[in-house]
């Protein structure tokens, strides 16, 4: 006898099932050759409370664990081998019996809690015929084998399998001369590959697996046939399907359980079921013709292959509806005549070797006409600051250029070259730089819902500004008698200044106001410039002070302060014009300045006087120096000089206007000597000083 049972062995937290073979009362039947699977969830009821029940001597069994009930068809013996998935993986067991029932295990007659790792041997485990030892472990003691276990008929054992360390599932064969039940058998039936042609194409359908049970069965009677989603189900004999039923994954495993009503022995199978999502987009995109006609001939045949790849095998058929595709009916050429009204077509594709799901392609076809576009006029520019480059925005044309169409609907594209055109590459942006040379513009425009293009091209052309040359700042004279010409080239085709005079010869103007002068002038393409000409006011000068250093004997200095518009210089007696202001070296007496504009504006002369007075004077009637004179005084008519002789007395009053004092005093000369005067000027300090009188 030898049985085969894989079991998975996974420490999830405890679950909510029927039933639970971590519980003796629960165990797991083992019957004939039969493949199970089982998800332990904890160690279940404590079996070991009960009075019946002692611990076994090797270990406690406090773990995640899986029971099994071994009943004893025939005399013999029995005995097991226990692998785990993972080496090394920890198990213990333990076998009780012969017994009744769970309540009464009785003490165990095999216990086996070696420790692989501590141990030096693989994590194999059971019962053979070449042991002698009965209990083993924990930790280094053993090597995971004890003597098999001689048997009755009618005998029944426990046996009780714990996940001491370690994880992973692991796999049970039994042997020995003794038979266990028999089991059913579960035949295998061929996996389900079904299309996904019932309501949505999700790769979901529902289903009914009761037609498989007689092919599971094979004719054996009194056995019952459950349909699972896992292996752990199918074993533990619950969440059995209900039909219908629904598939939650794509592809899904269905474990298939056939238990005998007699004996609950068992037996497992699986299959797999595939919903055949035919992976093609029914609903096809229109095919549209673009051409200027209002039919054109279509043939599907030229598109087929990308609708359908690797049809060489496949029956493909055309049809007027989708009531025909679906019947097979009424099969039609695959050359449509296309007009300018939609007409849907449909598309049957069947497999004839039956592996591939049918379906039928839902298409459409129209013709649509190109877009009814214009060509723009030359677009000329002018260059826009006198490098030769100009930042141009296309898309200004595109009005001209849609002449008409929305713009919402229609994408217009520039291109650099006819080649970047036709391949709809390199496309260039909405604004480009370009020179004064012609450039060539080439333009497709696309309608966005049918992507039918025309095509159009235009040459654009920057042209260059006319150049002014730049003038220097000149001036005018306010309120002038005589006007100022100002003037720029000739040569250009029209000439406007800011005075609002425009001709296509005026390229100077007159003028008698200072102000900013603005002329713009167009050349022979139409491009214009401008150029502000600058005239500053001058004018004559006005003085507003005469600043004079008096007394200083021949040596007396004036100042002029002026103020105007203009730019000045100045002259002194008929001397030469000078920039500065300042003159020095002047006698006393009369002066004349004159400032003169240098713009032009004028001259003002201005007559003025320098104070001073004669040093000594010779009263001997020989007509020089005969009297003592103040020139220059009559500039200050309220002004009064005092003369005194050396002792302080007054001798003579002396009036701006007279003619001198002649030396005399009550009619009497008076002798050579030095006198003292003093100046009394309204406003201005008094002036004291001394003079000779010579005999």
């Amino acid at each position: 006898m030898k049985n085969v049972f894989a079991l998975c062995l996974i420490l999830f937290a405890p679950l909510c099932f029927a039933q639970n073979s971590n519980d003796c009362i629960d165990s797991i039947l083992l019957c004939g050759d039969t493949e199970l699977g089982i998800i332990p969830s904890g160690v279940g009821s404590n079996e070991f409370a009960q009075s019946g029940n002692p611990v076994p001597s090797c270990f406690n069994f406090q773990t995640d664990q899986a029971w099994f009930r071994v009943d004893i068809e025939t005399t013999g013996t029995f005995s097991f081998v226990l692998t785990p998935d993972t080496p090394q993986a920890d198990y213990d067991f333990a076998v009780f019996g012969p017994v009744i029932n769970c309540d009464n295990l009785g003490p165990a007659i095999r216990c086996s809690s070696t420790s692989p790792s501590e141990a030096g041997v693989t994590g194999d485990t059971g019962l053979n015929d070449t042991e002698t030892d009965l209990t083993e472990g924990p930790g280094a003691n053993g090597n995971g084998f004890l003597r098999e276990i001689t048997v009755t008929a009618g005998d029944v054992y426990y046996i009780i399998i714990g996940l001491a360390a370690g994880n992973g599932g692991f796999s049970l064969s039994t042997s020995g001369s003794a038979a266990l039940p028999p089991s059913p058998t579960a035949h295998a039936v061929a996996n389900l590959d079904v299309c996904d042609n019932l309501g949505a194409q999700d790769g979901f359908r529902e289903f009914d697996f009761t037609s498989l049970d007689a092919d599971v069965l094979l004719g054996q009677a009194n056995t019952t046939v459950t349909y699972h989603e896992s292996l752990n189900d199918a074993n533990l004999g619950i969440n059995a399907l209900t039909f219908p039923y629904a598939n939650v994954s794509n592809p899904q495993e269905i474990f298939v359980r056939v238990i005998r009503n007699d004996s609950n022995c068992a037996d497992f199978t699986k299959f797999t079921v595939e919903v055949e999502d035919t992976g093609v987009d029914t609903d096809i995109d229109p095919f549209i013709i673009c051409s200027d006609n209002a039919t054109e001939v279509f043939d599907y045949n030229t598109v087929i292959d990308t609708l359908v790849p690797n049809n060489a095998n496949l029956n493909i058929s055309y049809h007027l509806s989708f009531a025909d595709a679906s019947s097979d009916s009424n099969p039609q050429g695959s050359v449509f005549t296309a007009t300018t009204t939609e007409e849907f077509y449909f598309i049957k594709i069947i497999d004839p070797t039956g592996r591939a799901c049918e379906y039928i392609l839902i298409t459409s076809l129209f013709v649509a006409n190109p877009p009814l576009i214009a060509t723009p006029s030359e677009f000329v520019l002018c260059d826009d600051d006198f490098d030769g480059f100009l930042n141009v925005t296309l898309s200004s044309q595109n009005d001209d250029i849609l002449n008409g169409l929305d713009p919402a609907l229609h994408q217009v594209l520039f291109y650099e070259t006819a080649i970047d055109r036709a391949l709809q590459q390199n496309a260039l942006g909405n604004t480009i730089t370009t020179t004064q040379n012609r450039q060539p513009i080439y333009v497709r425009v696309i309608e966005t819902s049918t992507l039918c293009f025309a095509d159009v091209e235009f040459d654009l052309l920057i042209n260059p500004l006319p150049v002014l040359a730049a003038q220097d700042t000149i001036t005018v004279c306010v309120d002038a008698v005589n006007p100022t010409r100002i003037r720029v080239e000739t040569g250009f085709d029209f000439y406007e200044w800011s005075t609002g005079e425009m001709g296509a010869a005026l390229n100077s103007i007159e003028i008698d106001q200072p102000g900013d002068y603005t002329v713009t002038v167009t050349n022979n393409v139409g491009c214009q410039s401008f150029l502000t000409i600058n005239a500053l006011p001058s004018d004559i000068a006005v003085i507003n002070d005469i600043i004079t250093q008096d007394f200083r004997d021949g040596d007396n200095t004036a100042q002029f302060i002026v103020s105007g518009p203009g730019d000045y210089e100045f002259s002194v007696d008929d001397g030469a014009f000078q920039d500065s202001n300042f003159f020095s070296g002047l006698y006393k007496g009369f002066h004349t300045v004159r400032i003169r504009d240098k713009n032009g504006c004028g001259t003002l002369t201005r007559e003025f006087a320098v104070l001073d007075f004669q040093r000594f004077f010779t009263p001997n009637g020989d007509g020089f120096h005969d009297t003592w004179t103040f020139d220059g005084l009559t500039e200050f008519p309220d002004a009064v000089i005092y003369i005194f002789d050396r002792y302080g007395k007054l001798l003579h009053q002396m009036a701006p206007q007279g003619p001198g004092w002649n030396g005399t005093f009550s009619g009497s000369p008076l002798p050579s000597s030095s006198y003292w005067f003093t100046l009394e000027i309204p406003n201005k300090p008094l002036v004291k000083g001394y003079f000779a009188l010579k005999r």
